[in-house]
């Protein structure tokens, strides 16, 4: 009689049996898993119960190829060894010629133009940035190993750095023109923006002081908004490598911008799903207000004195005196200025994010490994 020997009624048959010790159930319900290592030889005896057993050698041989079938198991989902790390010869000496000759020479090949256009700034500008991190950091710097190799220059991590921003390139994208690898590149990036935050910091990303408040006073006065601080919005352009699978991006930034492009206030890191109601109620920016820090602000506006001012938003903002917002629906002339001009004065926050992605690639779309 022939037997039925597919993996349901061979389970069955098995589980019947009272008399395998459990290491060899075990074997027997990982034999159906399509494992190459399987094509060992197994037989079938036909007892009057029809019950079936592996022919193993011995128990020993059995805990043996159990164990093995266990580690395999917990291996399959690791990845294989890594391979070993390849120096490669790299002429550190020909890039950093390259780079002068190029750039900073006396007469360099490509002018103060294409010099603007590929470093988003000018050729003294990025002197200074050179000096700065070389004084903060010693690691861009010239440092020699101990089989005294020509090392990469501080001008070649510098110039790494600003082409991985500028373009929003890959890491390794650099490597043929200035010859700096992959993960020495991803290196020198963290370090540069760890110095420019701590070199340039201290001025640029702060609060404004009582001479910048009356400067924006100044400002603001000139373009009808007397008591005018800038404009607040959270950009929905701000989105680049934090928009998942979704069109939604999950994180965001609430900024306030100046009409010469200053970026006084930015905050971000919310995940999630948000709005710029949320985003507003988690916001420091009002933080020196309500601790009495604020610097000291007094405009006239129709003979009244005031002494808090206030941002241009849009509608979605609640109404609360420090935003004033434009007329949804006007009407009569007056109104039609009114909101001509404050429509028209909010866009500096969206022109300074608009110069800043086109200037950095790095902000307008995701970022590389």
């Amino acid at each position: 009689m022939a037997h039925d020997i597919t993996p349901t009624a061979h389970s069955t048959a098995l589980s019947s049996s009272s008399h395998i010790p459990n290491h060899r159930e075990e074997m027997r319900r990982r034999s159906f898993t399509g494992r190459s290592w399987m094509s060992r030889a197994w037989t079938m005896e036909e007892e009057e119960n029809d019950d079936s057993e592996f022919l193993f050698d011995d128990d020993a041989e059995q805990a043996t190829m159990l164990a093995q079938l266990q580690a395999g198991e917990e291996g399959s989902s690791r990845r294989g060894p890594r391979p070993p790390k390849v120096i490669r010869p790299r002429d550190h000496e020909a890039g950093d010629e390259r780079i002068r000759k190029h750039y900073f020479d006396a007469k360099p090949v490509y002018n103060d133009f294409q010099f603007r256009r590929r470093f988003r700034m000018r050729r003294h500008v990025v002197l200074r940035i050179l000096d700065s991190v070389a004084s903060y950091d010693n690691y861009f710097t010239k440092r020699y190993d101990a089989f005294g190799n020509e090392p990469l220059s501080g001008l070649q991590k510098v110039v790494a750095c600003l082409r991985i921003l500028a373009y929003g390139l890959p890491a390794d994208a650099v490597d043929e023109y200035i010859g700096i690898a992959e993960s020495t590149a991803r290196q020198a990036l963290e370090k540069f923006c760890d110095a420019i935050i701590h070199q340039f910091g201290p001025y640029y990303l702060r609060a404004p002081n009582e001479s910048d408040v009356a400067s924006l006073l100044r400002t603001g006065e000139e373009r009808g908004f007397p008591g005018m601080l800038g404009s607040i919005d959270c950009p929905t352009s701000w989105r680049g490598q934090f928009t998942g699978r979704g069109s939604h991006p999950t994180m965001i930034l609430e900024a306030v911008a100046s009409h010469n492009l200053h970026i006084w206030h930015a905050y971000f890191g919310m995940s999630g799903s948000n709005n710029d109601i949320n985003v507003l109620h988690r916001s420091p920016i009002f933080s020196a207000y309500l601790r009495g820090q604020q610097m000291p602000v007094s405009y006239i506006v129709n003979g009244n004195t005031y002494d808090m001012g206030y941002f241009l938003a849009d509608g979605i903002y609640p109404e609360w005196p420090a935003f004033v917002k434009t007329v949804r629906h006007p009407m009569d002339p007056k109104t039609k200025h009114f909101a001509k001009c404050q429509e028209g004065a909010r866009k500096d926050i969206e022109r300074a994010f608009g110069v800043l992605q086109a200037r950095w690639a790095v902000v307008r779309g995701p970022a590389y490994g």
